[in-house]
């Protein structure tokens, strides 16, 4: 196998993680080496302990041991506490693998630092010199982080070095998010009652939300108070106004932090410390109102973030009602499919625990959460012409994956996210993207679902008779074909499998004739005998690996799977002949009859409810033509 680089990052979805991580990954290329990215998605809300604890859990995935070297973001490793107990489970390897942490200070382990305090003096001297303001404040970053105290430390030298004072109530000390704001202006207010003419923010997350807020009470910006921020990542220049910012030298330090970890595994000595001085530059846009931001582009980047990061957000929803009715793990596999796509991977890797699916209810020891054995459960492909794989292939954990999934010609980018419910973990998903592609907000639903339903699987078979559930929840009582819920679900599963396939799928719309006529002369008993027949009969005329449903009270539905066309036609014919022998041979006094119409799916990325409306309109003109012949 290729040897490999570990970087942990929170949010890989992240703007800031969008820049720096390609940057890591095209030096680590030029040193013929892979690199795996552990990423999770963290809270702020400290009641949420137990989730916190299955997102941390993504750090003991890898044997750190077996990787060449370990590079640490950890500004946006936003679960309280995550940061340090990090730290101290990477200095159990620190001694021989080389650990590398981007913009910190740690005992032990390698730093590359930017010049954050010239960043933001740089920033702070801009108000100063080129407004002439005096009264200007600093929302400062994390209390527990070296380079939030660098940057509040340049703020302080440009007040300084200008004689301005720097009063108690000036710095706030933020949390590099979205969320404190109010709190601090609050706190600003206090020095003197009056608002900032300038804020300059530790980083643009939270200027953004400081221009939110200033909106929200009222003020205007950069009329009454202007803004700065740090890191100018894509949002930066997506909210209104745009917002002036400091770029820093990401670049720069990505390849430090690659060619810190390459030199000492040959064995040279590397500063403890390094420092990227260059690459810093200020884009002065309309938060402090020395540019004017084109208002066309502006809208046409705005479009263009929505369709890219928001892209699947509202299949979540759809992904999670699809696995609540996945009664097994093969349904799971098969819903899991047909969402896949929107998480924007060529591929994806699931990886479950050797006991993950046994009903054991194994919760999370920090440092003992995934077995030592994996199981690799289910390959997924964006492209539908690659059919997925349930390899249920046993491997040592600490290979990440078998070891031919490795086997590429050029080094491979690979991101890592934890599969758990609260507390308790079941394996690790594995994503590879083409390139221009990269994780979205959707995939943090989706390795959320798999999850939830892996949970809710291990209950029903611990207390229940799936059996029993699936005959009550999907399956029509009468008739015993599907009720709606399995039509739907089976609807899923089968253009899926037309997709990769590339077979012909055809809907069916069926319905019983004069079933009130029956029901009003012969009773309600001889209603249900007639549906039963008409049951009896479509469930002779399906074909393997096609199904059926009672749509309604006297509807039916057939989702037919060909690699031919006429399936349709082939079906009606028996179904008809089929019918006509039924009412031949029935004892009854009323005739048994149902009026049928299909269409085949011409697209299978179309819409099927217009392809399942036509079936109905051609059921109902047969319909129609029956009614005359009756008359």
């Amino acid at each position: 196998m290729r040897k490999r680089i570990a970087v942990i990052i929170g949010e890989a979805d992240c703007e800031y993680a969008m820049e720096l991580v390609p940057y890591l990954y095209e030096e680590a290329a030029k040193h013929d080496l892979d690199v795996v990215v552990f990423a999770n998605y963290g809270t702020y809300d400290k009641n949420l302990t137990l989730y916190s604890d299955g997102e941390e859990s993504v750090f003991n995935i890898p044997d750190i041991s077996t990787y060449e070297g370990v590079i640490v973001e950890e500004s946006r490793l936003n679960i309280p506490g995550m940061a340090e107990r990090l730290y101290h489970h990477l200095l159990e390897y620190a001694d021989g693998v080389p650990i590398v942490y981007l913009k910190s200070v740690k005992e032990k382990c390698y730093g590359v630092l930017a010049s954050d305090r010239q960043a933001i003096r740089m920033m702070t001297e801009h108000f100063i010199t080129k407004h002439g303001f005096t009264r200007i404040c600093h929302m400062a970053g994390r209390s527990d982080l070296e380079d939030a105290h660098e940057r509040e430390k340049g703020y302080r030298e440009a007040m300084e070095a200008a004689g301005l004072r720097v009063g108690e109530h000036m710095v706030f000390w933020g949390d590099y998010w979205y969320n404190l704001a109010g709190e601090a202006l609050d706190t600003f207010l206090k020095e003197d009652g009056e608002y900032p003419e300038a804020v300059v923010c530790a980083n643009d997350y939270m200027a953004i939300a400081m221009l939110r807020e200033l909106k929200k009470r009222g003020k205007r910006v950069p009329e009454d108070v202007c803004v700065s921020g740090y890191d100018n990542i894509d949002d930066s220049k997506l909210v209104d106004p745009p917002l002036t910012t400091v770029e820093v030298p990401k670049k720069e330090m990505a390849y430090m932090a690659v060619n810190t970890v390459v030199r000492r595994r040959a064995g040279e000595d590397v500063p403890r410390i390094q420092m990227a001085e260059s690459g810093f530059r200020i884009h002065l846009r309309d938060s402090c109102g020395c540019a004017i931001f084109d208002g066309q582009q502006n809208l046409a980047r705005k479009i263009s973030y929505l369709q890219y990061h928001v892209y699947g957000m509202d299949m979540g929803v759809c992904l999670q009602s699809g696995l609540q009715v996945a009664l097994d793990m093969d349904e799971i596999y098969s819903v899991a499919d047909g969402y896949f796509s929107y998480n924007c991977a060529s591929e994806g890797y699931l990886c479950l625990c050797d006991d993950a699916i046994r009903g054991k209810k194994r919760e999370i020891d920090k440092m003992d959460v995934y077995t030592d054995t994996m199981l690799l459960q289910r390959i997924f492909y964006l492209n539908p012409d690659r059919n997925y794989e349930s390899p249920e292939q046993s491997f040592e954990r600490r290979l990440l994956l078998p070891e031919k999934y490795f086997d590429a010609e050029r080094p491979l980018l690979s991101f890592v996210y934890p599969i758990h419910l609260l507390n308790r973990a079941f394996g690790y998903l594995v994503l590879r993207y083409e390139e221009g592609s990269w994780p979205n907000k959707y995939t943090q639903a989706y390795a959320h679902s798999i999850g939830n339903a892996i949970d809710d699987y291990n209950i029903r078979n611990e207390y229940m008779d799936v059996d029993v559930i699936r005959q009550i929840y999907l399956m029509d009582e009468l008739t015993k074909l599907n009720n709606r819920r399995g039509f739907e679900q089976n609807l899923q599963t089968t253009l899926d499998r037309a997709r990769r396939r590339k077979m012909k799928m055809t809907l069916v719309s069926i319905d019983l004739d004069r079933l009130k006529y029956i029901n009003d002369n012969y009773g309600h008993a001889e209603g249900d005998y007639a549906i039963v027949r008409i049951a009896e009969v479509i469930r002779a005329c399906l074909e393997e690996e096609e199904s059926a449903a009672r749509y309604g009270g006297d509807e039916f539905a057939a989702i037919l799977l060909s690699d031919k066309p006429g399936r349709g036609s082939s079906f009606a014919e028996k179904f008809i002949q089929r019918m006509k022998d039924a009412d031949a041979h029935s004892a009854r006094k009323y005739p048994i009859h149902a009026s049928i119409g299909f269409c085949e799916v011409d697209d299978l990325n179309g819409d099927l409810q217009k392809i399942m409306r036509r079936a109905d309109e051609r059921m109902y003109a047969d319909k129609r033509q029956y009614k005359e012949q009756q008359k």
